[in-house]
């Protein structure tokens, strides 16, 4: 009789974990049913989101990257939120999770250190055409007088691409060292005349945050988070990750020796940061869902609710070209697409461009200003290996997922 009645109790168990099973897979399925008519209803076509989830599977399952955390929003709405993979897979497995913090690398420059320089400007603090050389005492020499403020924004200033943090080290000593480096960067030769040409560079970026340092006496995320990030709610986003930051941190770096979690992957950028230093081409530390706050301010015209951020013309200063005389393509702050994977023949305007920025670690952003659109993709493709193959294979990637939504997009579809 026991026996009888354990067999029909173990049949009465898995019959009931075969149903909440089913339940639950209808209630997946029920769920993107839903999220594919929310999103159809927002001008997004569903049948884009097997090809978003194919790419980003695809990415991590050859091993070009261990995660991927994916957010696509149009206005106050977002239409698609997922995490693929794993933040960390050496020495230990962790599976990637939306709220994700990641090392943003050159995704730095618009978000952090040109909203701070910008924040400057709006205040009557500093100007655009103002000379470096009256912020920073380093540039006060005759072939670095000329370089102004919106030079270092637009990237025309001259000034060299990078210099290794070796030879850096070598000649100021060891780190951390940011009156070393602004030094170095001072002595080095310009690569071209001041507003002749253009050089995407890192040192600029680490100028400009020695300029907001010399203005404010406080390294440039005390007046990030005063002014930018407390009012728009990001929370998660920091130069200075805490403990349990640091868990949720996607890592960059891993040898024998090494585990780099939770600190700045670029060299200049580790050499130089310490308490009163916070750089400014790399090191911040952001989630999707911040980032995505964040596009929305841009998008609603420098403001999210009732928290305004930037005034209209400041506004308009960091989402057109700013280098028409040179064709830099360069905003203060963001790339303007020309590439044909990021834009299309009606959002190549100055009211309708579409703007870019995309970070050494694998990171993307992504904005539409025709159809208030944004993507926000985020990985660590070069942990625990810094392959030059598994990173030209995530640029093809998430350039394939800006242009699926593109082209499911209804203002582009009939296009």
């Amino acid at each position: 009789m026991k026996k009888r009645t354990a067999g029909w109790t173990s049949r009465f168990l898995a019959l009931c974990l075969t149903g909440t099973l089913s339940a639950l897979a209808g209630c997946s399925r029920m769920a993107l049913w839903e999220k594919s008519r929310w999103a159809a209803r927002h001008g997004l076509n569903p049948a884009a989101f097997p090809r978003i989830e194919a790419l980003c599977r695809a990415m991590v399952e050859d091993g070009h990257t261990p995660g991927i955390v994916l957010l696509i929003g149009r206005g106050d709405r977002v239409l698609f939120r997922r995490a693929y993979g794993y933040r960390m897979n050496d020495p230990t497995s962790e599976p990637m999770t939306v709220d994700t913090l990641f090392d943003l690398a050159s995704v730095t420059k618009p978000t952090a250190t040109a909203s701070a320089i910008m924040l400057l400007v709006q205040d009557g603090k500093i100007a655009l055409d103002d000379p470096v050389a009256r912020y920073v005492p380093e540039f006060n020499r005759p072939d670095k007088k000329d370089i102004t403020i919106l030079h270092l924004l637009t990237h025309t200033s001259g000034l060299p691409a990078y210099v290794s943090a070796d030879i850096v080290e070598k000649a100021q000593g060891p780190r951390p060292n940011p009156d070393g480096l602004i030094k170095h960067i001072a002595d080095l030769e310009k690569k071209y005349p001041t507003g002749k040409g253009t050089v995407y560079s890192c040192l600029n970026y680490l100028t400009l945050a020695r300029v907001v340092t010399n203005v404010t006496g406080q390294p440039q995320d005390v007046l990030l988070r005063r002014r930018l990030w407390e009012p728009l709610g990001m929370k998660d986003t920091t130069f200075r990750p805490t403990a349990e930051q640091i868990a949720r941190t996607a890592p960059t770096i891993h040898t024998t020796a090494t585990l780099r979690r939770g600190q700045v992957h670029d060299p200049l950028a580790f050499y130089s940061i310490c308490d009163t230093y916070a750089p400014g081409n790399a090191g911040c530390f952001s989630t999707a869902d911040d980032l995505a706050r964040y596009c929305r301010m841009l998008l609603n015209g420098g403001r999210l609710g009732r928290e305004r951020i930037f005034r209209r013309d400041i506004w308009e200063k960091i989402m057109t070209d700013q280098t028409l005389a040179v064709g830099a393509h360069r905003t203060c702050g963001w790339g303007v697409t020309t590439d044909t994977a990021y834009s299309t023949p009606l959002n190549r305007k100055p009211h309708t461009c579409c703007l870019i920025h995309t970070g050494y670690t694998g990171n993307l952003l992504w904005i539409d200003k025709l159809s208030g659109t944004y993507v926000i993709f985020l990985s660590n493709c070069i942990y625990p290996n810094d392959d030059a193959k598994h990173k030209s294979a995530v640029i093809q990637g998430r350039r394939e997922i800006v242009r699926t939504v593109i082209r499911s997009l209804d203002v582009y579809r009939s296009r």
